[in-house]
């Protein structure tokens, strides 16, 4: 069954199909690239493992991210829910030429992976349009599709930074029951060396289910963010080792000042986010991070 969340966002892709085909490639002196970050860092991790010879990519949108695995020579996949968007991305291969790529129009939850079958899946600006309990049943699937060693190269809307944007989402986590723990959560971050010292925390609670997030350029209500201890406590609960949380979109300053003076943001947070590797100090202040686990050997 179709939920008002998923409806929401795929009326969303499909009537703005090329504006996100656009912002993908957009270098702008005013905007920072959210789009091309996930992207390169999802490059960076391929790059780094020994061998890939197959990779998924999960809401692959128009096809950049794929068609650039495929010019590294490895067997490159993606699906995604919106037409529109496959549409572009067919597009987006037949400029690279490369015609082999294939790409699927299909809800992820719809498709019969084969066990053991790609080395890495992506999944950049995925899980904030699918609902909690998909969100499970997506780490057990993508865990089953990966061969052992394999990586899940993750992006997630970040709550933590709802501490820092002193904005409505702020007052949204002033009015729960978690502020307590995501302080304690940040400060942690902020004081480890690396994924491994990190120290044992319980998550915060999951926000609630259909919560109705304050208004961003995104059409869609419910647009889930989780914080790196949730996901860490997810993945590893379902078999992974979480090998790097890292930055995306690091603010040096609230959003009301970014609105104001976007040249200034965009000009800092570029350059932030070339220090953004293995900085869990940074996570805190930045809207959205990644994560990057292994498929622990069976």
């Amino acid at each position: 069954m179709t939920t008002d969340q998923q409806a929401e966002a795929l009326n969303y892709f499909k009537t703005h199909a090329n504006d996100w085909q656009q912002k993908a490639k957009i270098l702008s002196q005013v905007k920072f690239n959210v789009i091309q970050a996930r992207n390169h860092y999802a490059l960076a991790v391929i790059k780094e493992r020994e061998r890939t010879r197959s990779v998924l990519d999960v809401g692959c949108g128009t096809g950049d991210l794929v068609c650039e695995i495929a010019g590294m020579g490895i067997s490159a996949n993606g699906v995604d829910f919106a037409e529109g968007m496959i549409e572009l991305a067919h597009q987006t291969a037949k400029r690279f030429g490369l015609p082999q790529v294939d790409f699927i129009c299909a809800s992820i939850f719809d498709l019969e992976l084969l066990s053991d079958s790609y080395d890495a899946i992506v999944a950049n600006g995925f899980i904030e349009y699918i609902s909690q309990e998909e969100l499970r049943s997506f780490i057990q699937l993508v865990s089953a599709a990966l061969a052992p060693g394999g990586s899940l190269i993750l992006g997630s809307r970040n709550r933590l930074f709802n501490l820092y944007s002193l904005n409505a989402y702020t007052r949204m986590e002033l009015e729960g029951d978690d502020l307590s723990k995501l302080m304690e959560e940040a400060v942690a971050l902020s004081s480890a060396e690396s994924i491994a010292s990190l120290p044992k925390l319980t998550p915060a609670a999951w926000q609630e289910a259909e919560t109705e997030h304050a208004h961003t350029n995104i059409e869609v209500t419910t647009r889930y963010q989780y914080t790196p201890y949730q996901l860490i406590d997810l993945l590893v609960g379902r078999g992974f080792t979480v090998n790097e949380v890292c930055p995306v979109h690091i603010h040096s300053v609230p959003p009301s000042f970014k609105s104001d003076f976007p040249q200034v943001h965009t000009s800092i947070a570029n350059l932030l986010q070339s220090y953004a590797r293995y900085r869990l100090d940074l996570v805190p202040s930045a809207s959205t991070f990644m994560i990057h686990a292994f498929k622990k050997p069976a």
